[in-house]
């Protein structure tokens, strides 16, 4: 299973305890492959010309599909060169403040943001990725001037939150949760569909008046194209089995992941869906290449 994060990240961990769980359903040994770098490029091109035998399978996230705009031209096809096998798990963003900040919602945040143009600042994980985008679709949307400034990674991104340098962070769960439940930070929004069981008085984007924000980070299986559908069929089932194990739901909760376990269809509809709306974004200016 070949993976573009270096080990120890939220995504390698959570790819690891799948991949122990699921080697004892294909009674097989599936081994972790980190191909870090280029935003997954790599580890995509690996997997698009492995042998489409079941044996090389990639576990990708959110960069499939709008790598694509970010890098241009692509050693393989998005669309044509691989075998979606499940939507595995989803990682809702987080409209984050530091808990001293005086705003208790987004509406305020952006009453403050719009009455001292240019003023606040809010951190981003680099320039390129779902939550960097959603930093940009904010800003534009409600129309609030502020200074946006990428980091070297999450944890840095956070840190400089925590640290005053700025006064925002859109985050994803994984790098976000831990200072969320130490109290260091407070939550104004999240990203996902309906109210997280874990942030149950936090309202989502939608019910903040902020439609299109609604999107996240995943993690999920792709086989090389030409897998025979009987083989992308057990896989998905022994996926979703796995899913369903106490000790998958606990890990993936404990890093703020939302289980998912889709069909290969449903995936493939998603991977489509995801590519249109980044295409779009691409053509108005949201999405910058590289």
């Amino acid at each position: 299973m070949i993976i573009g994060n270096p080990p120890g990240g939220g995504s390698d961990l959570l790819a690891r305890v799948v991949a122990n769980e699921i080697s004892k359903g294909l009674q097989q040994r599936v081994i972790i492959d980190n191909r870090p770098g280029a935003g997954h490029i790599i580890a995509s091109e690996i997997v698009a010309k492995a042998l489409p035998n079941g044996y090389t399978l990639q576990w990708v996230n959110a960069n499939f599909t709008f790598n694509p705009y970010v890098y241009g031209k692509l050693p393989y096809d998005t669309e044509r060169d691989f075998a979606p096998v499940s939507q595995l798990a989803t990682q809702p963003l987080v409209l984050v403040v530091h808990a001293s900040f005086p705003v208790a919602s987004v509406k305020d945040l952006i009453a403050m943001a719009r009455a001292k143009p240019g003023t606040l600042s809010a951190s981003t994980a680099g320039t390129a990725g779902v939550a960097a985008m959603t930093t940009t679709m904010f800003r534009l949307q409600t129309g609030a001037d502020y200074v946006i400034v990428p980091y070297q990674g999450g944890a840095q991104a956070m840190l400089a939150l925590l640290k005053g340098e700025v006064q925002f962070y859109i985050s994803t769960t994984a790098s976000g949760m831990e200072s969320v439940r130490n109290g260091r930070v407070k939550v104004l929004a999240t990203s996902s569909k309906q109210r997280l069981p874990y942030l149950p008085d936090v309202p989502t984007f939608v019910e903040s008046g902020l439609v299109g924000l609604d999107i996240a980070p995943w993690d999920g299986i792709l086989a090389p194209a030409r897998t025979p559908r009987v083989i992308i069929d057990r896989l998905h089932r022994e996926l979703v089995k796995v899913l369903g194990l106490p000790n998958v739901l606990a890990h993936a909760a404990a890093s703020g992941s939302e289980t998912i376990g889709s069909t290969p269809d449903e995936f493939s509809a998603e991977i489509r869906r995801q590519l249109e709306l980044f295409g779009q974004l691409f053509k108005a200016g949201i999405i910058k290449r590289q």
